[in-house]
């Protein structure tokens, strides 16, 4: 709910951070931050639109993999496919 906060969060989890502002569509204030500096500057545009942030480690560069599972009542699985595609993650 506050810079602060914002900050101790994201030195335990480590630099580059996701930042988004919660309870807000669209990603209101949301971006990615490198550092100190630029959390203030998305922590306080997000705190605009949206009572708190959430604080989240980075995800840049990393694929996605869909695969679409069927379970049944005895809780039998089956990959029935993937989805096609690799989907970029960390993009806003």
């Amino acid at each position: 709910e506050t810079v602060a906060e914002a900050r101790a969060i994201a030195k335990r989890i480590g630099y580059p951070v996701l930042v988004r502002a919660a309870f807000a569509l669209g990603g209101l204030g949301s971006g990615f931050a490198a550092n100190e500096a630029e959390l203030d500057v998305l922590c306080n545009r997000a705190l605009v639109n949206s009572p708190q942030v959430i604080v989240d480690e980075c995800l840049r560069g990393w694929k996605e993999l869909e695969y679409e599972v069927m379970r049944d009542a005895q809780d039998n699985c089956l990959v029935v496919c993937n989805m096609e595609n690799l989907d970029p993650m960390g993009t806003l």
